[in-house]
């Protein structure tokens, strides 16, 4: 079928989509103002999460774990060592990650040494390319649904992003996961403006031909053996790099097949498509395990196969919805929007609905979220953090943005007045949701307003969004600045270490290690503690280094007495129970502080501190 004339000239219908200029008396309308009090509140919200990002940023020492292990695995890739080579009882690398990321940090690193600093710029720009994608997904579906962009509800979009407190912790650490979803969506949004076409507004879609020239990306730079490049190209070359990032970066790559395959697109685009992917994502992985004789198997899948816990992940998904709870409601009414549009009764029955489930470009927002979600699964790993929710929260933001394209539907008839009300309450638990977002996740409470905390209505406004939005569990020690005595405690025990005459010292907190010039054991303590248990790597050497008190010193998180009371796992995840009585056998306690120092009990010239 073809598309429907429109019955306005070109120059009448870009007249009709130019925007209007603002003025004052514009700016004073209700809704308007309502608008600029969403966006002030989310800008404040991002502004307080810069803030103790740039003081994450500046801390020398790791505020999760898989940071370290990322530094010094970079580190130790830089001075020649093959990540992926089969265990040696030597020393530990966990290296659980495809390379792309490790090579990101690497000419840094190389150059200056171990360091947080780089990486953690690296998740940032990323997260900020995160929330530009989402301003160019929604505005693109608003401008495929409805013939004209809708910047105020794209911008939305990535605003909300941006003040997530998961979006701050997770965009300001060294770990590969903003970098793969960037790629990942990268890929969507190339795979979506592509497949995608203008339409008479407020219809779907009537033909895959495109009213205007298709955008087609010029690569006319990258042809090997001449071979041209296409967009869809590019966007299997992103979606490779996502999983060269992080292995299970999938959810971006099936949807776009599933969108080329439903929006017919073309089979044989979609089987080009599909090689390239498969070609440049799993080429290298199988050469890769092929020269370290089946070592980056193992490194990738076996040694970080854990079992999965539905508790583990009903609280970290819980959290989520708790502190996100509004929108994520918010994103259902788009779910609400495109149902209705698939349902709507036709002269041709089924076949209308299917044609409509095709042509409707909310599909692909519906089919990413339902992707997104099922990603979110691996949260329940035991081990797994709130970084597997990362893309639930980028697939509800793009579904948020969507929802408000089409809450801004103006309908010159009958209803529009209801229509303009509904925006208003979206926007309103928007706002509500911003507050939300400082007391549930920046701990504010009214003593931290002053005046203001004392002001009855104050007090209990914020007591009521605590009430609603407040989890402990949620970003309770991540999302927070670093306190300046513990950053001056650690220094000083890390210059404590260094200064230290032994070459060797062990410790479960690799920062400390990497802050020294001391040679590093482990990579990752608990993957290394549960590959002990798992029977995935052998500790004999490193339990005779220390019944040998071949480590000056130990170094630990926490006191060792009653870590580990039993046998198996027990209560512990940084120290095997054997290593854990090796310790308690041949060490002492000589010092307690941000850290807690063991000393060899053959050793004299250290008293304590």
């Amino acid at each position: 079928m073809q598309l429907k004339p429109n019955n306005l000239s070109t120059n009448q219908t870009e007249q009709a989509n130019r925007p209007k200029p603002w003025t004052v008396q514009t700016l004073l309308r209700p809704l308007n103002l309502l608008w600029l009090v969403t966006f002030g509140l989310l800008g404040a919200k991002i502004l307080f999460s810069l803030n103790i990002f740039w003081q994450i940023f500046n801390f020398a020492f790791q505020v999760d774990e898989s940071e370290s292990m990322i530094v010094a695995e970079t580190v130790l890739m830089s001075r020649g060592s093959n990540l992926y080579a089969l265990p040696s009882p030597d020393r530990f690398i966990s290296a659980p990650y495809t390379p792309f990321y490790y090579l990101l940090n690497w000419p840094f690193l190389n150059f200056l040494g171990p360091s947080f600093k780089p990486g953690r710029l690296i998740s940032f720009l990323a997260a900020c390319g995160i929330a530009w994608l989402l301003y160019r997904l929604v505005n693109r579906y608003a401008l495929t649904w409805q013939g004209r962009p809708n910047r105020a509800a794209a911008l939305l979009a990535a605003l909300v992003w941006a003040a997530l407190g998961l979006v701050a912790f997770w965009g300001g650490a060294v770990k590969p996961d903003m970098t793969a979803l960037f790629l990942s969506l990268s890929g969507l949004y190339l795979v979506f403006s592509n497949q995608t076409v203008l339409e008479n507004p407020g219809q779907p879609m009537q033909s895959l031909e495109p009213a205007t020239p298709r955008p087609r990306l010029s690569l006319s730079a990258l042809r090997p053996f001449g071979l041209r490049l296409s967009a869809l190209d590019f966007a299997a070359l992103l979606f490779a790099l996502a999983a060269l990032t992080k292995q299970t970066a999938f959810a971006g790559v099936l949807i776009a097949g599933l969108w080329l395959a439903l929006s017919g697109g073309g089979w044989r685009r979609l089987v080009r498509f599909g090689a390239v992917y498969l070609v440049l994502a799993f080429g290298p992985m199988l050469l890769m395990n092929l020269f370290s004789g089946g070592g980056f198997w193992y490194h990738i899948v076996t040694l970080h196969e854990l079992p999965w816990n539905s508790q583990n992940y009903a609280k970290f998904l819980g959290a989520f919805l708790q502190s996100y709870q509004l929108l994520g409601l918010l994103a259902l009414v788009f779910l609400a929007f495109w149902l209705a549009d698939l349902l709507r009764t036709g002269s041709d029955g089924l076949r209308t609905t299917w044609a409509r489930l095709r042509t409707n470009p909310g599909t692909l927002i519906v089919l990413y979220c339902g992707a997104a979600w099922g990603a979110s699964f691996s949260t329940g790993t035991f081990g797994g953090n709130h970084n597997h929710l990362l893309e639930l929260a980028a697939a509800g933001c793009l579904a948020l943005g969507a929802a408000f394209v089409r809450l801004s539907e103006w309908r010159p008839r009958r209803g529009a007045q209801k229509w303009r009300v509904g925006l208003a309450v979206a926007l309103a638990l928007v706002c509500w949701q911003g507050l939300g977002l400082f007391v549930g996740e920046g701990r504010v409470k009214p003593e931290d307003l002053p005046g203001l905390g004392n002001f009855g209505p104050t007090r209990a406004v914020l007591n009521l969004a605590q009430a609603e939005f407040y989890n402990p569990d949620w970003l309770g020690l991540e999302y927070r600045a670093p306190l300046e005595n513990q950053k001056k405690r650690l220094a000083e025990i890390a210059a404590f270490m260094n200064n230290d005459a032994g070459p060797l010292i062990y410790s479960d907190n690799v920062s400390l290690i990497l802050a020294t010039t001391k040679p590093l054991f482990t990579t990752d303590p608990f993957t290394q503690t549960h590959a002990t248990f798992y029977g995935r790597w052998d500790e004999t050497r490193l339990l005779r280094m220390v019944q040998g008190s071949q480590f000056s010193l130990v170094v630990l998180r926490q006191p060792i007495q009653g870590r580990v009371e039993a046998g198996g796992r027990g209560g512990d995840i940084y120290l095997s129970p054997a290593l854990a009585g090796a310790v308690i056998q041949n060490y002492r306690l000589a010092c307690r502080d941000a850290a807690w120092i063991y000393v060899p009990k053959t050793r004299t010239d250290f008293k304590g501190c």
